[in-house]
């Protein structure tokens, strides 16, 4: 087996497999053999397809030998996360409830991204039926965050398994879903990159849902050129150029506010450090408050009011009662909330939704982007809140805070490492764009990421 770095990107992978220096076989086998021995007992990979990848890594070995590649990610190993449907193989959306489930066909991104030559390693722990930010999953096993090698942490989710994989290097990149911050936030706590795509933007048929007005597919990545490629993955539209991309003539708004305040130790620092560097790249940023961005906070969080509770009520009520000693509780317990909400409520609560969006965008108009925190806090110990109580919801209240008001606004947004907080865990530094802006975004990322590193 030839030897190469794990940790490398997936367009240096992809890079390598072009000149032959390493196949699609061996860097296969090198992630499998990773995850055998750092993953014994399955908490990141709740199941690898061993079978399926090796025969996709064969198929990509030919056509790099035939000079006949299909995309920059061909013969690239990737994770996906548990509630992609992979034909013959469960995808059981973290949740015992769900572990017969095996579906006959391909969700429409995996088939995309298989028919453009990348290679499926496994499916990746999460949240069940991704109803958290914080990642817990004690039925069927909670990756720990690897930044702390002396307690564990929350790994951040829903997408737990997709960002730990890629943080211990058992995969080039990973694929997940974002519906309050479910790719942003486990991006964040592991210092990765994560891409919340616009709503609609990238299907969702074959995936397992939580809220179809909200649920979006995203990747979590090493840098923001392998973000750019797995989203290229994901749609089968060209990548954004990120050739010559400036700062020059950018400018970005700091809204203050909701989401700025309550942070943990040495998250401001960590962004405040970043953003004087941005100064000095000719960034031009704009102390301005987005009255929006506090009334979307306030309406996500306000009593019947919750779309995402209701679609969730509607999909799962059923299966959640009839395995309710199966189901972690406060999962359990946010979807069962949905039996309280009245129709009236929800429409009054769409209304408004679509008048703030109005208003964002009016707010915002003229800026590139809108930057904040990507989290508020630090990742907090799994034993202090995988009981469920207070602290669990207190901290899951905190960790969606900042991420869930893009999604209720329709949005795309990027987060980016910036730094550590005084617990040496990863911070993420958000930016917000328009409605089916990524490729703007994208460009905008990866000149702050040149200028930051």
């Amino acid at each position: 087996m030839t030897n190469f770095d794990a940790q490398i990107s997936a367009l240096a992978l992809g890079r390598l497999i072009e000149r032959g220096d390493v196949t699609p076989r061996d860097a296969t086998e090198t992630y499998l053999a990773r995850a055998h021995e750092l993953d014994p007992d399955h908490r990141i990979y709740v199941r690898l397809t061993e079978d399926r990848a090796r025969a996709e890594a064969d198929a990509a070995t030919a056509r790099a030998k035939r000079g006949m590649r299909l995309h920059p990610l061909d013969g690239v190993p990737l994770s996906w996360k548990d509630l992609f449907d992979s034909a013959g193989s469960v995808t059981a959306a973290g949740s015992k409830a769900l572990a017969t489930r095996v579906p006959t066909h391909d969700a429409d991104v995996l088939a995309r991204a298989t028919r453009a030559g990348s290679v499926c390693l496994g499916k990746t722990a999460m949240t069940e039926i991704a109803f958290s930010g914080l990642g817990i999953n004690p039925t069927c096993g909670t990756p720990a965050n690897p930044f702390d090698t002396k307690a564990e942490r929350a790994p951040g989710g829903s997408s737990a398994g997709a960002a730990v994989a890629l943080a211990r290097n058992l995969c080039a990149g990973s694929l997940g879903t974002d519906t309050g911050g479910s790719v942003r936030i486990p991006a964040a706590w592991n210092g990765l990159v994560g891409l919340k795509t616009t709503a609609g933007r990238v299907s969702l048929k074959g995936t397992v849902p939580l809220s179809p007005s909200f649920d979006t597919i995203g990747p979590i990545a090493r840098d923001v050129a392998d973000a750019n490629a797995l989203f290229s993955l994901l749609t089968g539209d060209a990548p954004a150029d990120l050739t010559d991309t400036s700062l020059r003539h950018i400018t970005l708004a700091l809204p203050g506010g909701t989401g700025w305040s309550g942070l943990d130790a040495g998250i401001a620092e960590a962004v405040d450090a970043a953003l004087r560097k941005l100064l000095h790249a000719g960034v031009r940023l704009v102390e301005r408050p987005v009255a929006a961005l506090e009334a979307i906070n306030a309406l996500a969080w306000s009593s019947g009011a919750s779309r995402i509770v209701a679609e969730a009520y509607a999909l799962w009520a059923d299966t959640l009662n009839a395995n309710k000693p199966e189901i972690y509780p406060p999962v359990f317990d946010r979807v069962m909330a949905g039996a309280s909400l009245t129709a009236q409520g929800l429409l009054v609560a769409d209304r408004k939704r679509i008048a703030i969006a109005k208003d964002y965008l009016a707010e915002t108009a003229g800026f590139d982007a809108v930057l904040m925190p990507t989290v508020a806090i630090s990742p907090p110990l799994i034993g202090q809140i995988e009981d469920g109580g207070p602290d669990y919801f207190n901290a899951n209240g905190m960790a969606l805070r900042n991420t869930t008001m893009g999604n209720q606004l329709g949005l795309c947004a990027i987060t980016l490492p910036v730094g550590f907080d005084a617990l040496g865990m990863p911070v993420g530094m958000m930016l917000q764009g328009h409605p089916g802006t990524e490729g703007k975004l994208l460009r905008i990322a990866a000149a702050i990421e040149k200028t930051l590193t």
